[in-house]
């Protein structure tokens, strides 16, 4: 069995990217400013509003969909032999 390294190491980086994203959902305003999100998102998440949360919420399902990917393409999972 083959593994890929640039795609592991991908896979790697968009993990540590969602797991980023999901820190400025927990942490809040000051995530998202140190994040470069812009300010109305920001005072978004200090008025309490759920919007940031469910567009970085959507932001982190596409980071672990393209996590999920490049570790198939690795040979890391989903590896089927016919």
């Amino acid at each position: 069995m083959s593994i890929n390294i640039a795609l592991s190491i991908g896979a790697g980086l968009n993990t540590i990217v969602a797991l980023l994203h999901i820190g400025c959902i927990y942490f809040g305003a000051s995530w998202y400013r140190l994040m470069g999100a812009g300010e109305q998102m920001a005072t978004l998440a200090e008025r309490g509003s759920s919007q940031p949360t469910v567009i970085t919420s959507f932001i982190v399902v596409v980071f672990i969909i393209w996590t999920a990917y490049a570790l198939s393409g690795a040979g890391l999972i989903f590896n089927y032999h016919y």
